[in-house]
């Protein structure tokens, strides 16, 4: 039998804990929700997030913003050049990107 070894398959990750199916065994991700996944985690564990708060000058809130998109340019199984990091209007942020193995993938 030949396996797949590039296929993604992880564990779906909310709050810091285990989402569960209704058949209460853990749920999983594949594809590029993996890789939204993982640069979640990578962007948390960065601090940079902690910068972000309380922050409303433009000028102090785009350097910030670019670091953003180079730590997930980072990983290589985004395409380098196609992510795009925007501040929405309630504060939260959306981070747009193409994978190398499966296209564009969901806001991260």
């Amino acid at each position: 039998m030949k396996f797949d070894i590039a296929l993604h398959i992880d564990l779906e990750v909310q709050d810091g804990d285990f989402m569960l199916n209704d058949s209460l065994s853990p749920s999983t991700f594949k594809k590029a929700d993996v890789i939204s996944q993982d640069i979640k985690h990578r962007i948390l564990e960065s601090d940079l997030l902690t910068k972000l708060v309380g922050l409303r000058n433009k000028n102090g809130i785009a350097p910030i913003l670019t670091e953003l998109e180079l730590l997930t340019e980072q990983d290589n199984r985004v395409k380098p050049g196609t992510i795009k990091v925007h501040r929405n209007d309630d504060g939260t942020l959306s981070i747009n990107a193409q994978t190398r193995q499966y296209g564009s993938s969901n806001e991260l």
